[in-house]
């Protein structure tokens, strides 16, 4: 298990497997724009920013001004040389119209081979949280502009070192002479169609790779500070669960019930959820992911609460159901099934075992009751930074686990227009075996 203490070598090791994967695949530079990346790779929490790295043989040492088309007036001011510039402006223009990095952030860039592009809302943050990543600061330029002008300083052996002036308001944009000479640039799969248009039809120099798998794929494995993250995060819902035992009675709502999870966990010390909580009470538990109501819970009602919250950015999620009132013959048999489908999947969960077979163990269990026909979804999903993440355990899954991989083992039989039941844990692959999170009694509970 990597473990490190500084925070700061904890984003370092993280860039240097990106800069890995980047050189490994013919990436010349990758864009990170997605919130969770930019909070893995650089530790900014904001979420609105762009991250651009480049290997560092990648970088050119002799730019000089070159720089981007675009609009804008004259000026020549520099500040202080250090990588976040607290005054005077990041981006400059000359009377050619040429978008223009300051030499500090020009230097800044070339050295580190990655900057954080973002706008005044977030500048005193990213130096904050993100001290050792060069700032450039959008000022007034658009982050299409910018994003443009950073690239410029993009060199290999094969491309002419010096870019072709470019107009942004309609004519192509190259980030080099050549336009044989392509820099290839990995983007995330969340990036915005509109951004990615944009890019794509603005920088002709530029080959724009989706490349999401790739740049997530060091998310998988967790290190020893987001293990514990994750474990503190899902301690909170266990203690939820106990407290929502507690008041839990008929004649309360789904809703009312949906509030004081959420109010507990954010009391506890929650940022907010990790998705919209689900309370689905009697018929409205037969739809897994059915949406909280006003509905009564009534006796007789199996009450299957989902839930999940975000503690210093990662994600719990957890799944319990109970039965308030005497449950029916029908619905301890269904309980139990799930229940059992769900210790059969623990049993096989390990490193180096193929997902689908995982997920195979508690399906097929399910299928040879004669309910395979009401459970429609994986066993169980990724839980991180994002609550769903790779791997899964689904019949299409065909990743090998890995040890400290964090991931939920949750069945269910849903029988449409009756009721539902739903049993999610979230549990470490170890090497051989794994470690539950989550703690909340799994017995049925019948208040």
């Amino acid at each position: 298990m990597r473990s490190v203490d500084d925070k700061a070598d904890i984003y370092e090791q993280r860039r240097y497997e990106l800069k890995r994967i980047c050189i490994n695949n013919g990436f010349q530079a990758a864009m990170i724009d997605s919130p969770e990346n930019l909070r893995y790779y650089t530790g900014f929490t904001g979420g609105e920013a762009m991250f651009i790295i480049m290997p560092d043989d990648n970088v050119s040492n002799n730019r000089g001004k070159d720089g981007i088309t675009v609009s804008g007036k004259n000026d020549n001011n520099n500040s202080n040389n250090k990588n976040n510039v607290n005054n005077d402006n990041d981006i400059n223009s000359n009377n050619n119209k040429m978008v223009i990095l300051n030499e500090n952030i020009q230097k800044a860039i070339r050295e580190k081979g990655m900057c954080i592009i973002t706008d005044s809302r977030y500048y005193e943050q990213v130096e904050k949280e993100s001290p050792d990543v060069p700032l450039v600061r959008l000022d007034n330029k658009t982050y299409i502009e910018v994003i443009c002008a950073v690239l410029s300083y993009y060199n290999t052996d094969n491309i002419i070192n010096e870019m072709n002036s470019c107009n942004l308001n309609g004519n192509d944009c190259y980030v080099n002479r050549d336009e044989n000479s392509i820099i290839t640039v990995a983007i995330e799969d969340s990036m915005k169609l509109s951004r990615y248009l944009k890019l794509k039809d603005t920088l002709k120099g530029c080959d724009l790779i989706v490349a999401g798998e790739k740049l997530n794929k060091p998310r998988m494995v967790k290190d020893d500070t987001e293990l514990s993250l994750i474990k503190r995060a899902e301690t909170i819902g266990d203690e939820a669960f106990t407290y929502i035992l507690s008041i839990i009675k008929p004649g309360m709502t789904e809703r009312e019930i949906a509030i004081e999870l959420e109010f507990f966990m954010k009391r506890k010390g929650a940022s907010k959820l990790s998705f919209d909580t689900i309370v689905a009470s009697g018929r409205n538990s037969s739809m897994p992911h059915a949406q909280v109501t006003d509905k009564v819970i009534e006796n007789g009602d199996f009450v299957t609460m989902d839930f999940g919250c975000v503690y210093e950015g990662y994600c719990s999620d957890m799944t319990r159901t109970i039965a308030v009132g005497k449950p029916t013959d029908e619905m301890k048999k269904v309980y139990q099934i799930v229940l059992d489908a769900n210790l059969f999947a623990l049993e096989g969960i390990k490193a180096g075992v193929k997902c689908s077979d995982i997920d195979a163990l508690a399906r097929d269990h399910i299928r040879n009751k004669g309910y395979g026909d009401y459970f429609g979804h994986g066993l169980g999903h990724s839980v991180g930074l994002f609550i769903h993440e790779e791997p899964r355990f689904s019949p299409k899954c065909d990743t090998i686990t890995e040890k400290n991989m964090v991931i939920t083992d949750e069945p269910g039989i849903y029988l449409p227009g009756k009721f539902g039941v739903r049993i999610e844990d979230l549990v470490v692959v170890k090497e051989d075996g794994y470690e539950l999170l989550s703690h909340s009694p799994k017995e049925l509970i019948v208040i």
